[in-house]
Parts: C-alpha cells; structure tokens; sequence
C-alpha cells in the first residue's frame, strides 16, 4: 500500500517548506530593514545644500559601504542557511544514530560502501528488499540514500513501504521542494531580493574611491 507520505513525496504541490521560509523571510526583513535606513540617510545627505560635494560624498560613503557590505553578508548567509537545511534535513532522512560503538561504526562504513555499487534502481530496489528481510537497517538506509542521490525514487518508497520510514520521507518532502543554491537563476533572483541603496552622491564612483572618501573626507556637522 502507497503511504501519504510516498504520494506527497512523488506528486505532492504541498508546501512543506513553510516553518524554515518563515526563518529566510525574518533574516531578508532584516537586510530590508538595514537598506531602508541606510537609503533614508543617504537622500538625507543628498539634499543637504549645507555640505560641500567633497563632505557629502564622505557622509554618504561612511553609511553606503557598510550599508552594502552587511547586506552582501546577509545575502551570503541566506544562501548558507539554504545549503545548511538541506544537509540537515538530508542527515535527518538517511543519518544512521550517532552511536559510537566500534562494531555499528563498522556496519555503517561497510552498508555504505556496499549500498554505493548499487549500478542501477532495479539492484538497489533488491538490495533494500534483502536488507530489510535480513533486519540489517544500516544497509537498507544505505542502499535507500543512494537511490535517492541518484534519482531513483521508486526505491525510496520501497523503502518506506510499510510506513516505517514516515520521518524520513517528511524531510525528504521538504528537501525535494528547496532550491538548488547553485542554480544561476535561483541566485540572481535571490541577489535581486538583497537589492543594495541607491548611491546617490556617490554614483560613479569605485569601490577604493568611495573607501578613500571614508578615510579623507572631512566629517559632516
């Protein structure tokens, strides 16, 4: 009998994503929230007829640099954090317990190099099957983490045939509906949402322009 998690892990348009978006969103508000003030005190600085263009430029780039470059920290961080759940989430689904004890040491090392001769999904489905007859867990989990990094979902689910590893497909769920963080249009569009303050004054200028304005612009009243 097909599980509700081996159909939501196969067809499911449910979101399960939820709880760590929550996270990414609260992190974004956060690089927003530094941009806005930055911007503000920049358009500030951009209307003062007071200063001399020689002391806008210097107040302007002592908020713009470390304006930009904590929002490029945060942008960083963001990708981290995506790279860093899908790992946990995948330890989650296929991480055998963390005993210390030579002899399970020894049978996760040995179910893992055997499960990785696994050639193709037919093998590693018999090698799930065997494994779970025989009660050895190690190497069904093993042969089951293959099958799932080489695309092999059906395995997956006979894995999970009677339910047993209900836990498991929940973070696989979640992991198959996360964004591969090296994918070219996922990162631009996530630049995109970390969009940097206007420059203002200090449009045109390069990067050891607007540091040495920092270091040798006379500081605005």
């Amino acid at each position: 009998m097909t599980t509700a998690y081996q159909r939501m892990f196969n067809r499911s348009a449910e979101d399960h994503t939820t709880d760590f978006q929550k996270a990414l969103d609260a992190h974004q508000a956060k690089a927003d929230q530094i941009r806005e003030n930055a911007q503000a005190a920049l358009d500030r600085i951009g209307s003062r007829k007071d200063l001399t263009p020689e002391a806008q430029r210097a107040a302007a780039a002592r908020i713009y640099k470390p304006a930009t470059e904590q929002i490029q920290q945060m942008l960083d961080q963001h990708i981290a954090k995506v790279s860093q759940h899908k790992q946990q989430l995948a330890q989650k689904a296929f991480g055998s317990d963390r005993s210390t004890d030579p002899q399970t040491a020894m049978a996760r090392r040995q179910a893992r190099q055997i499960a990785a001769t696994a050639e193709d999904a037919h093998q590693a489905e018999q090698m799930v099957r065997d494994a779970q007859f025989d009660g050895d867990e190690h190497l069904a989990r093993a042969a089951a983490a293959v099958a799932y990094e080489r695309g092999w979902h059906d395995v997956v689910d006979v894995w999970n045939a009677d339910g047993r590893n209900d836990t498991a497909m929940r973070c696989l769920i979640e992991l198959a509906q996360l964004p591969d963080t090296n994918d070219t249009a996922w990162r631009i569009s996530t630049a995109a949402a970390y969009s940097q303050p206007l420059s203002g004054v200090l449009d045109g200028l390069k990067p050891h322009e607007i540091s040495r304005a920092i270091e040798d612009g006379p500081e605005a009243a």
